[in-house]
């Protein structure tokens, strides 16, 4: 029959240890779908049952009216699992939600619904989709091997995302989109096809405390101008980068700690922005945060630790103001063409100041390639060759930074190299001098003290 099952409209029913299958071969999508349970009205109470709809929807929740599911399984649906619209609303405890075409849980405009300790698994498409509505939460549930995204949220709505495991997704684990907003906390996500946490469009969730680790891309990922606080994170051993903000993203990034990724820390491209801030970034296999491609974030006080390549590298035009920072051994892994504390080429004009750049395999900073931009009042110290090296026609400005105890030359100028040198302090450098320019160079150099 194309007529559900159940339809309840009382004020308060109870249906307990039914199983129920609706086998209708034709069913409308959305709002007229065909539906095994049709909660029209009312508040129903649904316990230890076994729900099918080989064509439609499991459990429709609509036009106000409640449910509480307890130790249910719906599964094998042609569409949802549980669909609710219309300020419907829901507590969904403990049940198997599993095999559905369609979103496990589906909500639009959904009011007062819980989520919790139950298990969205095995579906084609969404383990959990939210449009709009409000007052809802997602807590303690296990979301797994789904088709596409673990939980998606979009149109404004505004959920609480707590305590979940979120994982083996052929899609992202937790994806905000469309103006969506929320609180995702304390879950462990990992292991998704796709970045274990995507944000995009406008959207703008609080991402904090979280384990995201292991997936099959990026971390996370802040493009198509989203924004969003992301805080207080775990973010390590994905197989692309750790976290990366593209297209006009502005999100804030702050407290996290983004490790071991296969790919750089933080990637910021593509007229990216954002305030990336103290964060610990460390043992990552490319570089420690990359700028590039018209991108101009604000990025300060993290500690990048022994990156495979650079510990910042800002390249292809990329601007930005980057300040107060530690980087430490940067290229110190092993690769053979070392690493920089700081690069600057091909184009790009940052303002580097008041960082502290140790012990890297070869310069502290370097620019190159046109590049331009302010070096102003950093540390440099302990790098395997020099401390600041300026080449192929960069143009920098290097102002009131400390340069000493270096292998090579506190600051070197070459292969056609400019810029103006003033009140840096140079010594204990062991190389040729505290500061050479080589032939062909075009530099102003004043009141800079060489000991």
């Amino acid at each position: 029959s194309v007529r559900p099952v159940v339809v309840s409209t009382a004020r308060n029913a109870l249906i307990r240890g039914l199983s129920l299958l609706h086998l209708a071969q034709v069913s409308n999508e959305g709002r007229e779908c065909t539906r095994c349970f049709d909660v029209a009205s009312g508040a129903l109470i649904l316990e230890e049952c076994d729900v099918t709809s080989v064509c439609g929807v499991g459990i429709v929740i609509r036009d106000g009216a409640r449910l509480s599911a307890h130790q249910c399984r719906v599964n094998r649906c042609g569409q949802n699992g549980f669909f609710l619209f219309g300020k419907g609303g829901a507590l969904i405890d403990g049940c198997d939600i599993c095999e559905n075409a369609f979103p496990g849980v589906g909500m639009d405009d959904s009011v007062d619904t819980i989520v919790r300790r139950s298990r969205i698994r095995h579906g084609k498409g969404d383990g959990i989709k939210i449009y709009a509505g409000s007052g809802i939460q997602i807590e303690n549930n296990d979301i797994s091997h789904n088709g596409q995204v673990g939980i998606s949220i979009e149109d404004g709505a505004d959920p609480v995302v707590r305590g979940n495991t979120i994982h083996d997704g052929n899609s992202c684990g937790v994806s905000v989109l469309s103006g969506g907003r929320g609180l995702i906390e304390d879950n462990d996500i990992y292991c998704n096809a796709h970045p274990n946490v995507y944000v995009a469009t406008s959207a703008d969730p609080i991402i904090r405390a979280n384990q995201i680790h292991h997936g099959g891309s990026c971390g996370v990922t802040c493009v198509e101008e989203g924004l969003g606080t992301i805080e207080d994170n775990d973010i390590y051993s994905n197989q692309s980068v750790g976290l990366y903000i593209m297209n006009r993203a502005n999100p804030v990034v702050r407290n996290n700690t983004i490790r071991d990724s296969e790919g750089d820390g933080i990637a910021v491209c593509f007229a990216g922005r954002g305030l990336i801030d103290a964060n610990t970034i460390s043992g990552n296999s490319g570089i420690g945060i990359l700028v590039e491609s018209e991108a101009e974030p604000r990025i300060t006080r993290n500690k990048i630790i022994d990156p495979f390549s650079d510990g910042i590298k800002i390249c292809h035009n990329g601007k930005g103001h980057i300040e107060n920072n530690t980087v430490t051994g940067a290229g110190s892994s092993g690769t053979s063409a070392g690493g920089s504390g700081i690069c600057i080429t091909t184009g790009s004009s940052p303002v580097v100041r008041m960082n502290t750049i140790s012990n890297c395999a070869t310069h502290g900073i370097v620019v190159s390639d046109e590049a331009a931009g302010m070096v102003e009042r950093n540390t440099v110290s302990g790098q395997k060759l020099h401390g600041i090296s300026i080449l192929r026609r960069a143009n920098p400005a290097v102002r009131g930074n400390v340069v000493r105890e270096n292998q090579g030359v506190g600051i070197w100028v070459s292969q056609a190299g400019r810029g103006v040198l003033t009140e840096n302090r140079l010594f204990g450098n062991r190389g040729q001098s505290q500061l050479v320019v080589d032939p062909g160079c075009d530099v102003s150099v004043s009141g800079n003290i060489t000991s």
